[in-house]
Order: C-alpha cells, then structure tokens, then sequence
C-alpha cells in the first residue's frame, strides 16, 4: 500500500478535530447545560454498567451475575445511577430546536434518523462478521459475553419513537406542566391497569408514555420556562415521595434497572415508577441549573464535555466490547469478577476496571471518526427524484412507517443478539419466533423507507467541527 493510500486511510483520525478545538468552536450563545447533562448521563450509564457486572469462572465456563442481585441492600444506588431519562429530556430539547428550523417533517426525520444509525451500521457488521470467529475459541467463555452484545440497542428503539414525537413535543410545550401531568397521568393508567387486569400489552404502550414524559421534561427543563429553583425543589420532592409510596406499597421492584430473574422490571416495560424518577431528575436539573451553567464553563468542565458529546452513540455501543475485553482479562489472569459482599472483591475490581477504562478510551478513539463519515447509499439521500412529486402526507406516513418498521427491528435485534446470525438465534415474544436475521432484514428495509421519504434539499451545516453535532440530536439547529 503505498504513502498516498495510507495517508487517505488515516485521514479520519487525523482530522478528528481536538478536545481544544471542539471547545473553541462553542458558539458564545450556546446553552452548555443541555451538553453538561448529556455527556454527564452518559458516563454514569456506562459506569453503571460495569458497576452491575460480576463473573466467575468455573469448569463449565463463565457464570454472569450482577452485583445488585447479589446484594439486594445495593439497588437502592440505582435511584442514583438511573439517568437515562435526562439522556431522553436533552436529546428532546435538541431534536425539538432541530425541528423548528426543518423544511418539512420527513426531511427532517430522515436527517435525524440517517445521524443516529451511521454508527450502529459499523457497529452490527462488525460483530455480525466477528461473532463466529470469536466462538471459535473457548466458547464456554466467549459465548455468554457476546449474548450481551446488542442487548443495548434498546435505548436506540426507545430513542427513535422519541425522536418522531418531537412535533407533539413542541405543540404541547406552550402548556409545560400541563403536558408533563397529561404524559405521567397516561403513564400510571397503563402501568396500573395492566397490571391490575394481566394486559401485558397495555404496559408495553408505556415504551411510548413514559419515554415520551421523559422527553416532554426536557423541553420545560432547558427552557425559559423552567420552574424557579425553589419551586423545581418542592416538585421534584412529591414527584419522589410519590414514587417512593408505589415502590413502598405496589409490586413495583425497588430497583429502577431490570434484574435477572426479577419477576416485574421497572424498565421492560418502563413502570410508573420510572415515570416519576423522569419528573424527579428533570426537576432537579431545574433546581441546580445556574450552577450547573457556572460549572459548564469552566474550560477543564467543557473539554471533556465536548469529547463526550462529539463521539456519544461510540461511547454508548463500544464500551460493551470494552467490558467483555477487561472479563477476558480477569479470566486470563485467574480473577473473578465478584460482588461487593463478598470478601475479596477489592482487587478483581480495581483491575477490572482499570482495563475497562483503557479499553474503552483504545476502543472510543477508534471507532469514533465512523459516527461522522459519509455513507454513500445512507448519506446519499438525492435532491432530485420522481418521490419529490409524491403528497406531503403520502410522505409523511412512509417516514413514520419505515421509522416504526426500524425501532421493531433494532428491538427484536436487542433480544436475539448475534449469536448464531443470521437463523440460528431467535426468541419468541408474545409468541411470535424471531431471528436476528429477520431482525436485521426488518431494520434495513425499514431504514429504506425513511431514506426514500426524506427527499429535498440537504441540510446545510453538519460538521464534526461544532461540538453540538453530536449523533443524539444537537441542541442548536442543524
């Protein structure tokens, strides 16, 4: 390969713009908080997770576990750790300014959604095409660990639904509160309901309520209209009692994280109690937001702000690589990965989480110029087609079809995971078998048809040069 070519080859990591650069290019009129929350809730989540994670090793191979479940008085962290929902309410607040300045709602549909996917694409190939070469050796290891490898493109379904509302978001937002209880009302009547009479599929509509609240929380948070510190405080105070009181007197689990084997998930599907920690968390954000905007500016705050926005979907998707890369390494070195009850958990840890650490900035650091490339079928949505002549409407519902048709895809591959791609893994829900090749099948020709509705003009401005062009909706108008 000659110099030319190696050049070209490296070219996306040499571009890749610095933490100095990224902070220098902040407009001056930028609101950091919406980025400061973000990428703050998107380390929690991924320290989370390797908080969660316990592994032993036997002569049958790796046995999983999860810390929570081993030490039930440690749930009461998830109260803490469960941030998902502000990474719903900033990501809201970012698609609904995108959304004002868009020419048409499919454009802008298959814009926001073309974004959020060009990651995943890289992400599914790769282990799609690595999986069976990696059972090819100790499969009694490596076969539990990579079950676990798209068990998070659930946020990515959760997330698309969220994104398509975001013209409920704005009409409703003149009427903040008003919006926020009409969300959380819908919300505690699925979830009790269902529960009540045994309709699964009445809580399963809270996939829509109780995400939808999160990001409906989000256009009041970030926003001028924004409760007084003070009265944020006393809200985020009932919506808490209140969520204590379900936990305290229904069926509802008190972690807010599903546990293995539980029988009832505060999150599959999300319950009235996740509902009301959406309201506490966001009310909180208001209560601390001048000193969360003092906080946001100082320059060894923002730096690292913006590393974490530009490169966000790639910190999500790979740091699971990066955790069964460090359980690799403990088996290597004679380690269990053990609970925090039990005695001799302090140095499997620390190492643990030292190569997670390293793996997940080695892994980061690579992946992360493919969150931003051009994709020529993906990206290459044409000016000029025979579809510019079809109604508005006609439209409007093939980008809304094709984004459903994606987030039952990306859901299915959630569940069935790679192994055995692309027949021989499957799972039945609510009787229905499924394959993770189907599951694939279903996402591309769904991603398909929100392409062939996004016809007319390119969107002007996406630049991996603004920290704000982040891949789970930017802030600013893009």
């Amino acid at each position: 390969m000659g110099g030319a070519a190696l050049r070209r080859l490296g070219a996306p990591w040499r571009d890749y713009p610095s933490a100095a650069e990224l902070s220098r290019l902040t407009p001056p009129s930028r609101d950091r908080v919406v980025d400061l929350v973000r990428g703050v809730s998107l380390v929690v989540v991924v320290f989370g997770h390797s908080f969660m994670a316990a592994v032993r090793f036997t002569g049958r191979g790796l046995v999983p576990s999860n810390t929570l479940a081993e030490t039930p008085l440690l749930q009461l962290l998830t109260w803490v750790l469960q941030v998902m929902p502000l990474f719903f309410a900033a990501g809201a607040w970012a698609n609904a300014l995108s959304y004002r300045g868009a020419t048409s709602y499919p454009v802008w549909l298959s814009g926001r959604v073309r974004r959020l996917l060009r990651p995943v694409l890289l992400y599914v190939a790769f282990w799609a095409l690595a999986t069976p070469l990696i059972l090819l050796r100790d499969r009694d290891v490596t076969l539990p660990l990579l079950g676990i490898t798209t068990q998070l493109l659930w946020f990515l379904g959760a997330y698309l639904l969220v994104t398509a509302m975001t013209p409920l978001f704005v009409r409703f937002s003149a009427t903040p509160a008003k919006a926020i209880l009409m969300w959380l009302a819908a919300a505690t009547a699925c979830d009790v309901v269902g529960l009540a009479t045994g309709a699964d599929w009445v809580r399963l509509l809270n996939f829509v309520l109780v995400w939808g609240l999160a990001g409906q929380t989000g256009l009041l948070v970030f926003s001028h209209r924004r409760p007084p510190p003070g009265q944020a405080l006393r809200f985020a105070f009932v919506a808490f009692a209140f969520d204590v009181a379900f936990v305290a007197l229904g069926p509802w689990p008190r972690s807010l994280v599903g546990m293995p084997d539980a029988p009832m998930s505060n999150m599959a599907p999300p319950s009235v109690a996740l509902a009301l920690h959406c309201v506490t968390l966001a009310m909180l954000v208001a209560a601390a937001y001048g000193g969360l905007t003092r906080l946001a500016q100082r320059e060894r705050v923002w730096r690292p702000t913006c590393v974490v926005n530009a490169a966000a979907m790639t910190l999500y998707l790979w740091h699971i690589a990066a955790m069964m890369l460090a359980i690799i390494t403990l088996q290597r070195l004679g380690l269990d990965l053990v609970g925090f009850s039990t005695d001799g958990w302090a140095l499997p840890r620390f190492v643990f989480w030292s190569c997670f650490a390293l793996y997940t900035v080695g892994l980061v650091w690579i992946a992360r110029p493919w969150e931003h490339l051009h994709i020529p079928w993906w990206d290459g949505v044409p000016v000029h087609s025979a579809t510019r002549s079809w109604p508005y409407r006609l439209r409007a519902t093939i980008a809304v079809a094709g984004l459903m048709v994606v987030v039952v895809g990306i859901l299915a591959l959630s569940l069935t995971g790679l192994v055995g791609f692309p027949y021989n893994s499957s799972v039945s829900y609510h009787g229905v078998d499924v394959t993770s090749g189907l599951a694939c099948a279903a996402a591309l020709v769904g991603m398909a048809l929100v392409r062939a509705s996004g016809v007319g003009p390119p969107r002007s401005g996406e630049s991996l040069a603004h920290p704000e062009r982040s891949t789970l909706g930017s802030p600013a108008p893009d």
